[in-house]
């Protein structure tokens, strides 16, 4: 009875682990929704389905990108290619390709960028991945409006729309085009995307996408001289940003606000919503964000009549603005620092092929020769096969060119690390060792031949005798028709 017991206990694992890799991705994904970043970190370390974790680390990279933690994001981005690159699994690789290149994306490097979104696009194309597709081309959008390329950002969104987008990522890519339209002026356009954009009626499932949602609605009616319409906006977006600590959109919707309530000499509540988008900077690395937080207050104290205070977070928004290119650089070095790891591991990655296919060959080769040189003593101590030397001489030539091809496997990592790759001496290398091989066969194959010639010699004499016996135990039969 216990037996039965262990073994029914056994089959429902069994069973629970295959539904487990049975799940979708996205539903492994949403499972995860709501955690906080320190849940996530212990979710990540108890998992031990490849699947489920690298769906984890790909929640953790988004929690840092929200949170504006991009050097965080970074190495949760590349720990989740630790984890998927093994797995072969090209849905897996695809999604921690795209956390990297979302990661570069934050930390303003396009190139590092844009190299691992075509890869993540290249393994979505792999398994059809239509969502997938249009996803990737969305985030290549929004490194190309980064740079102030409208018309590259409006090419890769019509992309992402003709592979199809998921109800999220249609929200963001209509956000995008309205301020791609804002920035050309066209304002009507903006509206109407603005509002295409506007779908998600609560901020629950994505508070993130809710406040930049009504961020870009507020600053669309503002641009268009429409205050009584833009002022809900950059309430709701400011109440969803504080609410569920996002300070990217909070220091935005808090400085266009600031703006709308200075031109409506509204300058108490100005000041007072400035400060709440300085207090959001705290911790916050990035310099473009901080000089519109200071910005924001410097216009807010000026508009009191608080001269002096104005005056220093002028300056401080001057100062920030002399940094950024001072931490450009330092993110530039970064960059470099994490391009430089994301190579040694693929550097890594294609050693480790290199060697499994060396020892492959170093089998085959083994087999190969095993195979020649059975065949060879085979035929040479066989007691009735007669074989020409001929034969012998082109199968221990091949039997040679096996076994230095298998001694060119052996020592050739050897070889490469005394000699550096030089080709000249690698060559002088594999010609010494051609050298001592070729007297070797020779003797070999004179020792075979002498072998054969004496076997074939005896079986024929053998034959002969065996000819002659018939034909003396039958006199008769050559003189009688």
């Amino acid at each position: 009875m216990a037996f039965h017991f262990r073994a029914l206990g056994l089959v429902l694992a069994l069973v629970g682990i295959g539904q487990l890799r049975a799940q979708p991705l996205d539903t492994l994904y949403n499972r995860t929704k709501g955690l906080s970043v320190e849940a996530l970190i212990e979710r990540e370390r108890e998992e031990t389905d490849p699947r489920a974790k690298v769906m984890v680390i790909a929640r953790l990279t988004g929690q840092y990108l929200f949170l504006s933690r991009p050097e965080d994001c970074m190495r949760s981005a590349m720990h989740g290619l630790e984890v998927a690159d093994p797995t072969g699994n090209d849905s897996l690789i695809g999604r921690a390709h795209f956390g990297i290149g979302a990661a570069f994306t934050v930390l303003s490097d396009v190139n590092g960028a844009l190299k691992h979104f075509n890869i993540a696009l290249e393994h979505y194309q792999h398994t059809g991945d239509s969502l997938g597709m249009g996803w990737v081309c969305k985030e290549i959008a929004v490194v190309y409006q980064r740079v102030g390329d409208i018309e590259g950002t409006l090419r890769y969104l019509r992309k992402a729309q003709s592979y199809g987008l998921s109800q999220g990522i249609y929200g963001r890519s209509m956000s995008m085009l309205a301020k791609c339209y804002m920035e050309r002026g066209d304002l009507d356009s903006a509206l109407y995307f603005a509002r295409e954009a506007d779908g998600m009626k609560v901020p629950g499932t994505d508070p993130y996408g809710y406040a930049n949602f009504q961020l870009t609605l507020a600053v669309v009616h503002a641009a268009r001289a429409e205050e009584d319409l833009a002022e809900p906006y950059f309430k709701r977006a400011l109440a969803v940003a504080d609410s569920f600590q996002l300070p990217e959109p909070l220091i935005g919707a808090s400085a266009g606000y600031t703006k709308l309530l200075i031109g409506q000499g509204r300058a108490a509540e100005a000041l007072a919503c400035a400060r709440k988008g300085f207090e959001a900077t705290e911790g916050m690395r990035q310099p473009l964000v901080m000089v519109r937080s200071t910005t924001a207050l410097s216009n807010a104290f000026a508009a009191n009549g608080m001269t002096d205070s104005a005056l220093v977070y002028s300056k401080l928004a001057h100062a920030y603005r002399d940094s950024v290119t001072a931490l450009q650089n330092k993110g530039q070095l970064q960059n470099q620092l994490f391009a430089q790891e994301l190579k040694d591991r693929e550097d890594a990655k294609l050693k480790e092929e290199a060697a499994a296919e060396r020892a492959n060959n170093i089998q085959f080769g083994i087999i190969a020769l095993i195979v020649i040189t059975l065949g060879i003593f085979l035929l040479v101590f066989s007691r009735t096969a007669v074989v020409g030397a001929k034969a012998i001489k082109n199968l221990s030539l091949i039997a040679l060119l096996l076994f230095f091809e298998f001694i060119n496997l052996l020592v050739h990592p050897l070889l490469g690390a005394l000699t550096h790759h030089s080709p000249l001496l690698l060559l002088l290398c594999m010609a010494a060792i051609a050298g001592l091989l070729i007297p070797l066969h020779h003797r070999m194959e004179h020792w075979i031949t002498n072998m054969l010639v004496s076997k074939n010699n005896r079986v024929r004499l053998e034959a002969a005798r065996r000819t002659i016996e018939e034909l003396e135990a039958r006199p008769n039969e050559a003189t009688n028709p």
